[in-house]
């Protein structure tokens, strides 16, 4: 079970009182998911002694109010026709924040969550300048304790067991579509949610990175291309695996080598302290020896957590390093347009012993 009550303590400690505030305004629904329990609410503060007060709508309030771990809920209105239910502050959202906040102080209140084109209009509405430390709380974020690994690896054995439903019902004439509804089936039948809406491609359609599934019908010679993911208790799980229907031709074959080799260089280097751009290179240099580096265009992976995809980013572009307890997928891919392409993604995570690959499904393309 997680505990929102120690993320709130996180905050409130490794934030709110290192950094000398009073408390700290949190948007964003995955933020504000991380410190109540629930996506909910508009806005959550978290206060220097570690209380937290969540604020809602109207309409997610009756949600927010089944869903949320830690703290008071209250809604707001600029009218005084409401239902009993509800616990009212008058006004806007804004106005709402700053009766919680009553005595904010100058620099005395951090903002997480808010764009730099929007703080000052926070600052505008709360009468005072506001720190952001977004920065800090992405690393609280990043580093999952052992509850938040346990619900990803729960996440993760039932995106395996989807993948598994997804091969087995792999046959000629079935539909990109029939096996997105076979994904999606298995993993709300089991109770959890779908991290994303799964990305099933067959033959050409697996050039597309972020494919959608369409009516396209399975034909022998094809590529097929499966990315899923499922979520439990908020915490996602992301796999990718590619296949040849039928005989595998040694085309596919090459490029599956060329794909598997390039993520086992890329996670043989991974360690805590390590540039997250050092362990892309590996991974494009592997790539281009085998010829097909310029068909490999997006990052080599991403953190995975509350959102499917996190700090950190492992691309060309990226600032930072890798840390300890940090969950994120390897995923190198090759995209040829009008023939097909082929990923293998793994999500690991990283200890003082180097990763920790947490996906089991066989990364084999012939069925």
């Amino acid at each position: 079970m997680i505990d929102f009550a120690e993320h709130a303590k996180l905050v409130s400690h490794k934030i709110v009182a290192e950094s000398g505030l009073n408390a700290v305004i949190i948007m964003g629904a995955s933020n504000i998911f991380y410190v109540t329990g629930s996506d909910a609410p508009a806005a959550a503060i978290v206060y220097e002694g570690g209380g937290v007060v969540a604020l809602a709508t109207r309409l997610e309030y009756l949600r927010a109010s089944m869903e949320i771990r830690v703290g008071e809920l209250y809604t707001y209105a600029k009218h005084n026709d409401f239902a009993e239910h509800e616990r009212v502050l008058g006004g806007d959202l804004y106005e709402a924040v700053r009766a919680l906040i009553p005595s904010p102080g100058d620099g005395k209140i951090g903002l997480i969550g808010v764009a730099a084109n929007s703080r000052q209009l926070w600052e505008e509405k709360m009468g005072t300048k506001l720190v952001d430390v977004t920065s800090e709380f992405t690393k609280l974020r990043r580093a999952k304790d052992e509850a938040e690994l346990n619900a990803i690896k729960q996440a993760i054995q039932l995106a395996e067991q989807a993948m598994r439903r997804a091969v087995d019902a792999l046959e000629k004439g079935v539909t990109e579509s029939d096996i997105a509804a076979e994904i999606l089936g298995s993993i709300v039948r089991n109770g959890a949610q779908p991290a994303f809406h799964p990305i099933v491609a067959f033959g050409e359609h697996a050039a597309q990175p972020h494919a959608k599934p369409t009516l396209r019908s399975l034909q022998v010679g094809d590529l097929v291309k499966i990315d899923l993911g499922a979520k439990v208790e908020g915490y996602c799980s992301d796999v990718t695996r590619t296949f040849a229907f039928g005989k595998a031709s040694e085309q596919q074959r090459k490029l599956f080598r060329a794909v598997a080799r390039a993520q086992e260089t890329a996670l043989e280097c991974i360690s805590v302290g390590v540039k997250a751009s050092d362990v892309h290179s590996k991974a494009y240099e592997v790539l281009k020896e085998e010829g097909v580096s310029k068909y490999f265009n997006h990052g080599l992976g991403h953190g995975v957590g509350i959102d499917v995809h996190e700090e950190p980013y492992l691309s060309m572009e990226s600032t930072t390093t890798l840390a300890r307890d940090d969950v994120l997928t390897v995923e190198p891919g090759v995209y040829l347009p009008g023939y097909g392409g082929i990923r293998i993604e793994d999500m690991v995570l990283i200890t003082d012993k180097g990763p920790e690959v947490l996906t089991r499904f066989p990364k084999e393309l012939s069925l």
